[in-house]
């Protein structure tokens, strides 16, 4: 009986099997490959040694705890021997009672698994042997592996069906084909490579676009790589179909931008459209689809399903930080205000240094992308000797345009302050300002890699109800650098001048000072500027610099080590770069990193604490 078990076994492994790859998809979606691979030829079986101690009992039917092991010698690179021991079962799960008869059938089945496991990685010549060990209760049966020389692809032909696919496309395809003749052919790879060429399609216009057929064929150590794509036909954009509005009207979401009926589809397009929708304060989700069917290319419908957010929101929050202190603030905000779409917002904060109170109101953006506002801002505060009491009202327009951001405002300020009780000046200017920031990094509350760059001017004239005339320039750049899987540096620099006869009569919002946690840390909040009367009062030039490296434990906690240094004078000569520097801890949360530094202030030799740390309710 356990000769015909192996002759069965040895004739369903003998059995003919193909030596290729081949899938076909109806539709532009994610299509993932079986390799199949002929396990072993019987004769190869046969050859194998599997044999046992003579120390095991020669009877079949007793049963033996029996452990299979990966050894330790086998001829494989560490990411396949961790491969096996994730996915190989025999490795998995735990040892159990078997016969020999058994765990010859075992060792066969064992023998498969192995050789369909590494032909995803590309070895599809390997050698597996295994060797039995009895000990006086079980058996350990060692698992040896070569895995041999790994495949690679050795050139590959693209096809392409239906319609005449443009030159353009068929160029792109070539080009940015991520499987290149030479390269190793892993079943990852390839399935990627496949959802790779559909993307490329997609992006060049074409959302009918499918893979209908795709082959890898294993010749020796060679992959011969063959695909065919049909394109389908161009896209062009049709009607604007808008679905969930209630209170808001359809003008609101055309303003935002949307393709324009006519335009060929892009997918970018569409994708931006969906994002300056989302960005938007009325909605709180927004999907953009179209239909691919390829009867509706010449006006393809745009889906637009939004959802619209609250008409009013209160929110309460409280914080504490190493500039201002503890804090609370209540928030109001009505995006209904005077008319739909009409988005009203106001904030009263009250910290220990610092009290403020604004209230702004932003009209629907137009079709031209505009999006004007007016407010008003109240502002007291006593920092490093420095009271001072203001008031403001103004307007502003900002334009967005992909990552650049361009501001125009008019604004009036009228100011009051003293130095430690010292006597009263006043202050009043109106300010014309413009400014720009570039924005390009890959997250918006904690970057880790990209930069930001800001750039303001500012001016005031005496002719027009101010009390000097003054030009601010000011700018900002932040750099960040990714370092290994997590970790990272970043970089920030500050330059700003105050171009004017004196500092008399300008509000100190436009002069300048230093220190505190995003500026020199290891110096107190705005403690570096122009030194008066025993406190601290602004000044017109700025210079300071950070650099900072991020060193991540786990997903959430991690540390960081940094040197910053910077000044505020009434001249750039004047300048004397201060410096601290130190270590902190670093923080996840979903509005970004918090972060608590212990900085050594080189000047005074003394230890700072530097922190902020906010909630929500």
């Amino acid at each position: 009986m356990k000769l015909l078990s192996g002759a069965l076994v040895l004739f369903f492994l003998s059995l003919p099997c193909q030596s290729k790859q081949t899938d076909a998809s109806e539709a532009a979606v994610t299509v993932t490959p079986v390799i199949q691979i002929s396990p072993v030829s019987a004769d190869s079986l046969l050859s194998d040694p599997v044999s046992v101690s003579p120390s095991v009992p020669p009877e079949s039917d007793v049963a033996i705890i029996t452990q299979f092991e990966l050894a330790d010698g086998a001829v494989i690179d560490s990411p396949i021997r961790l491969l096996l021991k994730q996915y190989l079962s025999v490795l998995i799960y735990p040892a159990e009672p078997m016969s020999e008869a058994a765990r010859s059938l075992k060792q066969f089945s064992v023998l498969r698994e192995l050789r369909n496991l590494l032909a995803t990685e590309g070895y599809f010549s390997p050698q597996i042997s295994f060797v039995p060990h009895a000990g006086p209760r079980h058996i350990l049966v060692t698992i040896e592996v070569q895995a041999g020389l790994r495949t690679r692809v050795g050139s590959v032909q693209f096809n392409f069906a239906g319609a005449t696919a443009p030159a353009e496309l068929q160029q792109a395809v070539r080009v940015h084909w991520s499987l290149p003749a030479g390269a190793a052919f892993r079943d990852e790879d390839w399935t990627r490579a496949k959802n790779n060429l559909l993307e490329i399609a997609i992006d060049a216009g074409y959302p009918a676009a499918k893979l209908i057929d795709s082959e890898a064929r294993i010749d020796g150590q060679q992959a011969i790589l063959s695909l065919v794509l049909d394109c389908g036909p161009s896209f062009f954009i049709g009607d604007l179909q808008i679905d969930g509005l209630s209170r808001y009207p359809a003008w609101l979401v055309e303003r935002y931008h949307p393709p324009v009926k006519g335009e060929r589809y892009s997918r970018d397009r569409l994708l931006r459209f969906q994002r300056e929708l989302q960005n938007s304060p009325y909605f709180s989700s927004v999907t953009v689809s179209l239909d691919t069917d390829s009867q509706l290319a010449a006006a393809v419908p745009v889906h637009v399903v939004v959802k619209e957010r609250n008409s009013q929101d209160i929110g309460i929050g409280a914080g504490v930080s190493s500039n201002t202190g503890a804090r609370g603030e209540v928030s109001y905000r009505n995006r209904d205000f005077i008319d739909p779409a009409f988005d009203f917002r106001s904030v009263i904060r009250i910290e220990q240094l610092r009290q403020i109170g604004y209230a702004d109101v932003y009209f629907p953006p137009d079709f031209s992308g505009y999006l004007d506002s007016v407010g008003v801002l109240f502002d007291r505060s006593a920092i490093s000797g420095l009271i001072t009491s203001s008031s403001s009202f103004g307007a502003k327009r900002v334009i967005t345009e992909g990552h650049l951001e361009k501001r125009f405002g008019l604004a009036y300020v009228y100011e009051k302050n003293s130095v430690n009780g010292g006597d009263t000046g006043h202050a009043k200017a109106l300010v014309a300002s413009i400014g720009w920031t570039w924005r390009d990094v890959d997250s918006s509350f904690a970057p880790r890699k990209g930069s930001i760059a800001q750039f303001d001017i500012s001016a005031s004239d005496k002719t027009l109800v101010s009390d000097q005339n003054f030009v601010r320039l000011y700018g900002k750049y932040q750099y960040w650098i990714p370092a290994g899987a997590r970790d990272g540096f970043i970089f920030r620099a500050e330059l700003g001048s105050v171009i004017a006869g004196s500092s008399d009569g300008v509000p100190e919002e436009y002069l300048f000072r230093a220190g505190g946690t995003s500026s020199v840390r290891g110096y107190a909040y705005q403690s570096i500027g122009i030194n008066q009367a025993a406190g601290v009062v602004g000044a017109r030039s700025l210079a300071t610099v950070s650099a900072e490296y991020v060193h991540w434990l786990s997903s959430d906690w991690g540390f960081a080590g940094f040197v910053d240094a910077g000044d505020a004078a009434d001249q750039f000569v004047n300048l004397r770069l201060k410096q601290g520097m130190g270590l902190g801890a670093r923080y996840k949360t979903p509005a970004g990193p918090v972060a608590l530094d212990v900085a050594y202030n080189r000047e005074t030799g003394r230890l700072r604490l530097d922190f902020s740390i906010g909630i929500a309710f």
